[in-house]
């Protein structure tokens, strides 16, 4: 029987994330228990040297995180809430395998994604929170619906920084003051098109044919 999964998210402290571990809280919508079988012991890190505590059968663990070494569990110990490592083995069993799989993959997305949003660009497939992750807010939206379905487009401005100066009148015609200052100018729009909740298609126009592009395939 597998195990059903609340609706709430764990709350893992960044300054304590170890390399190399896929955190289920980033990668999964609900935390994910299951109740000790059998004598586990806790270690305190993921060379299974130092043991930090026996959990008994009954107990409620949380799958916080795993690594190829082995699982990151919360559990009680000694009415204190405690995290550690458990051997792949010690796992209890009756976790639906469909949870592990699809935090995989939600990572494996993550990673694929992450350069483009760094650089601020898009890609075809990102999600909406994606883009705006990349781009920020749109300033202009819209939705189009047809016998072949909906989809919603965004539009977003691209702009460059100039130097301009103006000009201020002297007094009785005397020499003026010239104030130089950066101004942004538009020079083109992104058109962003999803459909089934992907970015389906790309559209720019450059009033500049030298500016920067915010897609890649």
């Amino acid at each position: 029987m597998l195990l059903a999964l609340t609706a709430v998210r764990a709350d893992t402290d960044l300054s304590l994330r170890e390399d190399g571990v896929l955190y289920f809280e980033d990668n999964s919508p609900n935390r994910i228990f299951a109740p000790v079988k059998k004598p586990t012991t806790l270690y305190l890190r993921r060379d299974f040297q130092d043991a930090l505590a026996l959990l008994v059968p009954g107990q409620n663990l949380e799958l916080i995180g795993m690594a190829p070494e082995g699982y990151i569990v919360k559990g009680n110990y000694r009415n204190n809430v405690v995290t550690g490592w458990i051997a792949p083995a010690d796992l209890p069993p009756g976790i639906d395998p469909k949870v592990i799989a699809n935090a995989k993959a939600a990572q494996a997305r993550h990673e694929q994604m992450a350069p483009a949003i760094k650089e601020h660009r898009v890609v075809r497939g990102m999600t909406p929170d994606e883009v705006r992750q990349s781009l920020g807010d749109p300033e202009q939206t819209s939705t189009r619906s047809d016998d072949t379905g909906s989809s919603q487009s965004w539009t977003y401005t691209q702009y460059t920084s100039v130097w301009k100066t103006s000009y201020t009148p002297g007094y009785y015609g005397g020499q003026g003051i010239a104030t130089t200052y950066l101004a942004k100018v538009p020079i083109g729009t992104t058109i962003i098109t999803f459909a089934n909740g992907e970015v389906s298609a790309i559209e720019e126009h450059k009033t500049d044919p030298n500016s920067p592009s915010l897609q890649s395939n």
